[in-house]
C-alpha cells in the first residue's frame, strides 16, 4: 500500500517537479479509463493521485507536506490499512484530508500575501512611474533652461555686435563730420583769403587810379599855369 503521496505518484521524495508531472500524466492516463468504466477502487485512487499531484506540484504545499511527513515518521505513526477503495480513502484521510483546513488557511494566507505583493508592486510601480515623471520633468526643465541660456547668450552676443557696429558707425560718422567741418573751414578760409586778396587788389587799383587821376590833375594844372604864364609874357 502507498504510505506517502510520493508512493502514490511512484516517485522518490527527491524527485524533481518535471518527474512528478511526468509520472502524474502517466498514472492519470493509466487510471482514467478504468475509473470512467465504474471501477470504484481505481476512481478513489485517481482522486488520491490528483490530490497528491496538487500538493507535490506546489513548492510551498510540498514543503509543508514534507515537514508534516517527517514529523509523523519521527513519531513512528503509520496509517491504518484497509481493503479496496477504503484503503485509498483512509490514505487520503491520513495524508490529505487532515491538511485541508490547513491548506485552506494557507491558501487564504497565500492569497492575502499575493494581494499584498500586488499592492506593494502597484505602489512600487506607481512610485517608479512618479519618479520617472519627476526625472522626465527635471530633464525637460534642464533642457528648457539650457535652451533659455543659449537663447539669452545669442541675444546678448547679437546685441553686443549691434552696439559695436553702432558705435563704429557713430565713430565713422563723427570722423566724416569732422573731416567735412575741417574741409568746410579750409574752404571758408581759402574763400576769405581770396576775398581779402580781391579786396586788396581792388583797393590797390583804386589807389593807383586815384593817384593817376591826381597826377593828371596836377599835370593839367601845371600846363594851365604854364599857358597862362606864356600869355602874360
Amino acid at each position: 500500500m502507498a504510505n506517502t503521496l510520493y508512493d502514490l505518484l511512484e516517485v522518490s521524495r527527491t524527485a524533481s517537479g518535471d518527474s512528478i508531472a511526468a509520472n502524474y500524466k502517466r498514472l492519470q492516463t493509466a487510471y482514467s479509463a478504468p475509473a470512467a468504466a465504474g471501477d470504484e477502487s481505481t476512481l478513489h485512487r485517481l482522486i488520491a493521485i490528483k490530490e497528491a499531484y496538487a500538493t507535490l506540484s506546489d513548492p510551498l504545499r510540498r514543503q509543508r507536506y514534507d515537514d508534516g511527513l517527517a514529523e509523523r515518521e519521527a513519531r513512528s505513526e503509520t496509517p491504518a490499512a484497509g481493503s479496496g477503495g477504503l484503503k485509498w480513502l483512509m490514505l487520503l484521510a491520513v495524508l490529505g484530508v487532515t491538511g485541508f483546513a490547513t491548506h485552506k488557511y494557507s491558501v487564504n494566507q497565500e492569497q492575502a500575501a499575493a494581494q499584498e505583493r500586488l499592492r506593494l508592486q502597484a505602489e512600487q510601480a506607481a512610485a517608479e512611474a512618479r519618479l520617472a515623471q519627476i526625472e522626465a520633468q527635471r530633464r525637460r526643465e534642464e533642457r528648457l533652461a539650457a535652451e533659455r541660456e543659449e537663447r539669452q547668450r545669442r541675444e546678448t552676443e547679437s546685441r553686443e555686435r549691434m552696439e559695436q557696429e553702432q558705435a563704429l558707425n557713430y565713430s565713422r560718422q563723427v570722423s566724416r563730420d569732422l573731416e567735412r567741418a575741417e574741409d568746410k573751414a579750409r574752404d571758408q578760409e581759402r574763400q576769405q583769403l581770396a576775398r581779402d586778396e580781391r579786396q586788396k587788389a581792388q583797393a590797390e587799383r583804386q589807389r593807383q587810379s586815384e593817384a593817376e587821376r591826381q597826377l593828371a590833375r596836377e599835370q593839367a594844372f601845371l600846363r594851365q599855369r604854364a599857358a597862362e604864364k606864356n600869355r602874360y609874357y
